[in-house]
């Protein structure tokens, strides 16, 4: 179960219809689908399939709890979300996914404890990231940088102070960059195993990092 916190909260191109979404940029639509995640450690978060207002998707990740419940930077973003979508509380109920299945090549429905709260609209700021699979080779991503509204387009912040007026968000999007491999992180990533790797294609979790959040 997720209870917002207000004060966490606070620290929290148009695109082309229909693919992936695999451009750093502002987008608008809908959380279509959200489950919980787990990772081999223990570590907890959310997968999230995010499809835009122009058909385009992504299938995204917010590692929230550490296997020790110490808070990630992503459950300050889970926070910032549901400030967003006017949510108070997120508990888990049994439900059923659609994941990719890396063998298969295909989604294949799987059991999971879903969170139908999140399935809401949003605005997302995304950032495409690249990272080292398993195999050595550089893959990429897209990961979350920052929330806002998706009809008013305030922020998070913007909003637990009652303004009316977004004025945060177009210094948010010019700050966005693309995030390339450092060098002193490949050794970090060589052991990466997301604990959602056999659930998305492209835009997923292939070689996520096991504890680490986005």
């Amino acid at each position: 179960m997720y209870k917002l916190n207000a004060q966490t909260a606070q620290n929290a191109r148009k695109a082309d219809a229909g693919g992936f979404i695999r451009d750093t940029g502002k987008y608008v639509g809908k959380i279509t689908q959200a489950y919980e995640i787990k990772t081999k450690r223990g570590g907890r978060g959310v997968s999230l399939a995010f499809k835009t207002d122009a058909g385009q998707k992504a299938n995204l990740a917010l590692y929230t709890l550490s296997p020790e419940g110490e808070t990630y930077q992503g459950f300050d973003t889970l926070m910032a979300m549901m400030t967003c979508m006017r949510v108070k509380e997120v508990t888990p109920k049994d439900g059923v996914v659609m994941v990719y299945d890396l063998e298969q090549r295909q989604e294949v429905k799987q059991n999971a404890l879903v969170l139908p709260e999140l399935c809401a609209n949003i605005g997302l700021l995304l950032e495409k990231e690249e990272y080292e699979k398993t195999n050595g080779d550089i893959g990429e991503r897209m990961v979350i940088k920052n929330v806002f509204q998706a009809d008013t387009e305030l922020t998070a912040a913007e909003i637990l102070d009652r303004k009316t007026t977004p004025e945060a968000l177009p210094k948010l999007v010019a700050n966005l960059k693309d995030r390339p491999l450092k060098p002193q992180r490949k050794q970090q990533q060589s052991d990466y195993q997301s604990a959602a790797q056999q659930n998305h294609s492209w835009s997923g979790f292939d070689g996520m990092d096991d504890d680490i959040p986005l």
